[in-house]
């Protein structure tokens, strides 16, 4: 066991956060920017707030799915690795139910 694999214990619930800061903070200022007044024709009337917060949470989805990946293929190499695995797999299910709600909340009320 090396000494920075602890730190591997958190990597899925590091991008949840920054997934969660981001978002929170881009909801504020697409708010005070009025991009939710914003709808995008070209892509069947979302605006432009949806649209921008909908891309963050899929890059952060993707972050967390590769960390998952990546935990994945190391699994084996001990305890705090499949530990580290499961607490990813954990982060990545809290971000689809945290953050989901993007898609069909309302956002500046």
């Amino acid at each position: 066991m090396r000494p920075r694999s602890i730190l591997l214990l958190g990597a899925g619930f590091t991008v949840w956060a920054a997934a969660f800061v981001a978002l929170y903070a881009m909801l504020s200022v697409g708010c005070r920017f009025g991009w939710h007044e914003i709808a995008l024709g070209s892509l069947g009337g979302v605006s432009l707030q949806r649209l921008q917060l909908a891309a963050i949470f899929l890059v952060h989805l993707a972050a967390g799915a590769a960390v998952v990946a990546v935990l994945r293929r190391w699994k084996d190499r001990g305890f705090l690795y499949t530990l580290a695995y499961f607490a990813a797999v954990a982060a990545l299910g809290a971000s689809v139910f945290s953050f989901a709600g993007i898609f069909f909340l309302s956002t500046c009320q």
